[in-house]
């Protein structure tokens, strides 16, 4: 899939992935998106994130089922919308 993809598009993703991966850890998790949403003026709780699209966003774009979303799967999600 990446192979597919300018450099500068590939640069762009990796950037915007490591904007939600908060603690660098290759994954992104429904928390990191509500510190992400925080960030932007919405304060979502716990709660709130579980139950909103967030959750659904990652169950959807979550390929291998770990609940968060890899580099890989965050790539698929973008180039397949």
């Amino acid at each position: 899939m990446a192979d597919q993809l300018s450099e500068e598009q590939v640069a762009e993703f990796k950037e915007a992935f490591c904007l939600f991966d908060k603690d660098g850890d290759g994954a992104i998790t429904t928390q990191e998106l509500g510190t992400v949403m925080r960030s932007l003026g919405q304060n979502p709780t716990e709660a709130e994130l579980r139950d909103m699209e967030v959750d659904e966003m990652i169950r959807a774009a979550d390929v291998d089922g770990d609940g968060q979303v890899n580099y890989e799967e965050f790539v698929h999600m973008l180039v397949s919308k």
